[in-house]
């Protein structure tokens, strides 16, 4: 009879392990690390390059499928305007919070800049099950309204946790300045266009539909790695 009892109590604690590793790796919540990689260089988007390029603080949240911040050929919003043409976080952060408070997003995503002297910069978010997806841009800096980033893209799929994913950014025009290089004067469009992936003449960039046109080069990408 002992030896019965002990059988069961060892079979419950097998099992109970087995189910809390399964809880941990389809957790409701999980902490990511997303690090962005610049490409920008001389070397590699030689065109009317200006000697100080940066990027500007990543902005961004985590939200449901109602809470992307920007969408190719739709209008970009007051917020995603000021980012790609000053590179400023303030009014697309308060239209972060907006979508916290009508339940669209859990969190915002909140980091540095890509200095002249960087290569890449490291931020952590929280994330969860109900709210799956991460969106966030940066200025590309100097220039006219250009920005790179990511909207809507789902880390929990399938059930599971993505572990660790690498993504090649676009470049976008936010339409709403004309400038055709990176130091260009302001020039307003009014109204203004809708999001486009930035393309220009050979003699303005090296931008053909978001890429570099000769060998498909991206400006950016990014790793996003989960760490719990």
């Amino acid at each position: 009879m002992k030896k019965t009892i002990l059988a069961i109590i060892l079979s419950s604690t097998l099992f109970g392990c087995n189910d809390n590793k399964a809880d941990v790796s389809n957790s409701e919540t999980a902490t990511y690390e997303l690090t962005l990689n610049s490409n920008w260089s001389a070397n590699n988007f030689s065109t009317n390059f200006p000697s100080n390029r940066h990027f500007s603080g990543v902005i961004g949240l985590t939200h449901n499928a109602h809470g992307g911040i920007f969408e190719l050929g739709e209008l970009a919003s007051a917020g995603i305007v000021e980012v790609a043409e000053t590179g400023t976080k303030t009014v697309l952060t308060a239209e972060i919070n907006n979508l916290q408070n009508l339940g669209k997003s859990l969190s915002t995503i909140d980091g540095s800049g890509i200095t002249v002297e960087q290569q890449s910069i490291t931020v952590t978010f929280d994330i969860s099950q109900d709210y799956p997806y991460i969106s966030f841009v940066t200025m590309l800096a100097p220039s006219p309204d250009w920005f790179t980033g990511l909207n809507s893209y789902q880390l929990f799929v399938d059930g599971k946790w993505v572990e660790s994913v690498d993504v090649s950014l676009n470049t976008y025009d936010a339409g709403s300045d004309g400038g055709l290089i990176f130091t260009s004067a302001d020039d307003p469009i009014t109204p203004p266009d809708v999001i486009t992936l930035l393309t220009s003449d050979r003699a303005n960039t090296d931008f053909e539909k978001g890429i570099h046109y000769l060998n498909s080069l991206p400006v950016t990408t990014i790793t996003i790695k989960r760490l719990n």
